[in-house]
């Protein structure tokens, strides 16, 4: 890989093919456009499993003379950490700097667009194979903004369980700081979460030379979180908030049931999930400054690219 020493370096988690890779450039090359960033020389670089982030770095640091006075920044999910683990990172990680998207993943952003996400649907022209290209079947239904949301609010409200079960196994990993996970719980409901977790303490507690046994409260450490109040959700679903869910829920999974919902809805044919994602929601957001993930690119990428742009004197 080479290394020029005038560039920003940007590290994403993913392959190449990923649907975020292109996005990004696409989005950045567009603030820029707009000036909102310098016009400054970068690279966005994906690195496969965030296990590599720090080896790629050293490579970075080691060759770039921009980067002897910039971080290089690894843009990642925040998956379920905390704010106080969010700050831990920026003090622990000494040679590359995490900047965590604002939620969970960076597909929460795109549950906000359901009225492009609408229209893009309302335009799509399928073409069945061996056959001339032909337009969505006249099912005399359109979908709305409302109607969307109306099914992200439902698909949120019978996911409660499923999304506090995952943000515990995701905290237990972090926590236990092991290789350990907990093993997939059959039945959905919290009295049966305690003892299930209480269980899974004590078992993973063997293998892990008992040192994990002060995790014991992490399941009502979260439960009980100032964050999301999880627990009132569970026995009161329909009061759950739209907009937090949207934020800490997983976006990916909302975002997967949301466009099979549509997909059903309109009777539209070839549309897979990646596709829609890759060439017709992303590249769509991409051109607009003023959708929500653009712009939160846009504040994230701001302090290094005037860093970079004041030491290679662009301003």
């Amino acid at each position: 890989m080479k290394i020029e020493n005038d560039h920003l370096y940007i590290l994403i988690e993913g392959a190449p093919t990923s649907p975020e890779i292109a996005f990004i450039k696409r989005a950045i090359d567009k603030l820029i456009t707009q000036t909102f960033l310098p016009n400054i020389n970068y690279e966005v670089i994906e690195i496969g499993g965030s296990g590599n982030f720090n080896s790629i770095g050293q490579l970075i640091y080691y060759k770039s003379q921009l980067h002897q006075s910039i971080p290089v920044i690894f843009i990642t999910d925040r998956d379920f950490r905390t704010e106080e683990k969010i700050n831990a990172h920026f003090i622990k990680d000494k040679l590359v700097k995490r900047v965590y998207w604002k939620r969970h993943e960076w597909e929460n952003f795109l549950l906000e667009e359901t009225e492009t996400i609408a229209s893009l649907f309302n335009q799509i022209s399928t073409k069945k194979t061996g056959e001339k290209k032909t337009y969505r079947k006249d099912t005399g239904n359109n979908l709305t903004k409302l109607q969307l949301e109306q099914w992200l609010i439902q698909y949120f409200q019978n996911s409660i369980m499923t999304e506090l079960f995952e943000c515990l196994k995701f905290q237990f990993r972090e926590n236990a700081d092991f290789r350990l996970t907990l093993d997939q719980i059959e039945s959905l409901s919290l009295p049966d979460m305690r003892t299930f977790f209480e269980q899974q303490v004590v078992n993973k507690a063997s293998e892990a030379q008992n040192r994990i046994l002060g995790l014991r409260n992490m399941l009502e450490d979260i439960i009980t979180s100032q964050d999301f109040r999880w627990e009132s959700y569970i026995n009161n679903p329909h009061e759950l908030d739209f907009q937090k869910a949207k934020i800490f829920f997983r976006g990916k999974e909302a975002l997967k049931n949301l466009h099979t919902k549509a997909y059903q809805y309109l009777k539209v044919e070839h549309l897979e999930y990646d596709r829609f994602c890759k060439e017709l929601i992303l590249p769509e957001l991409a051109k607009n400054t003023n959708s929500l993930i653009v712009q939160e690119l846009g504040e994230m990428l701001q302090p290094y690219f005037q860093q970079a742009a004041s030491l290679t004197g662009i301003e």
